[in-house]
């Protein structure tokens, strides 16, 4: 399932952990797309290029934000994305939300699921 989101600004909670994300505006085809919340492997196509990327999809209850969140972290891309749209590409769903207890947890969380994503998609 492929779908289409603008880049919205966040609150730069992954930037802060040293795990920078693009936070995306939440739309019908983004809804359809992710059928549950949790963790997915995507592809992030940006222009030309293709990248990989771990999706969350959800409440950040860390952060204690009550609302609905869609950000991915792509793999290996430092670049500014602001306003633009991004094409994704789902490739699988990879587990539910974990409640962690502060941010070392997260951390550690964010790095397994980097470390899925890069040996699931080819």
């Amino acid at each position: 399932m492929m779908f289409k989101s603008k880049v919205i600004h966040g609150n730069k909670h992954g930037a802060d952990i040293g795990y920078p994300t693009a936070n995306l505006e939440v739309n019908d085809a983004l809804k359809r797309a992710l059928d549950k919340y949790g963790v997915y492997a995507v592809k992030v196509h940006v222009g030309d290029k293709i990248y990989k990327g771990a999706l969350f999809w959800g409440k950040r209850s860390l952060f204690s934000d009550p609302d609905l969140v869609c950000e991915v972290l792509i793999i290996d891309f430092n670049e500014n994305v602001y306003n633009k749209e991004l094409d994704i590409d789902v490739v699988s769903f990879m587990r539910n939300i974990i409640q962690v207890s502060d941010e070392s947890e997260l951390k550690q969380l964010i790095k397994n699921d980097i470390e899925k994503v890069k040996n699931s998609i080819q």
